[in-house]
């Protein structure tokens, strides 16, 4: 199955990466959350390192409850899309919901959030306003 489910990403064009990001969604939104992590694996792979893939990649991590790989996820955001002043709606949603993810995984795997979980925690949370 998991053959099937990855195009050969390196020769991806922007629109096939776009198809690519529907189909892991598409298979989060069913919950078939391994399925999607296949395909975020395989576009990794194939170093694809766009904000959406990273941030899909937090979230899929997140629902399977790999918390260790949901942190290394949200590294992996913050290093191809670093927080900025001036953000658009889209990327302040993706911003405070990988705030929840690194909060929700440093206290899963420490059983308390420190000062890094607080600090995420702490910005979900003054992020929960209008976006």
């Amino acid at each position: 199955m998991r053959d099937a489910l990855l195009p050969a990403a390196s020769d991806l064009g922007a629109q096939e990466a776009d198809f690519l990001l529907i189909a892991i969604f598409v298979r989060l939104q069913h919950q078939r959350p391994e399925e999607a992590k296949v395909l975020i694996d395989g576009a990794l792979a194939a170093g694809l390192r766009s904000p959406e893939i990273a941030f899909a990649s937090a979230v899929v991590e997140n629902t399977l409850g790999n918390h260790t790989a949901a942190l290394e996820a949200v590294a992996l955001c913050e290093e191809v899309e670093p927080a900025k002043v001036n953000l658009g709606a889209k990327t302040r949603r993706r911003l405070r919901m990988r705030s929840y993810i690194k909060a929700r995984s440093l206290y899963a795997l420490h059983g308390e959030l420190g000062e890094d979980g607080r600090a995420a925690l702490d910005f979900y949370m003054r992020q929960s306003g209008p976006a």
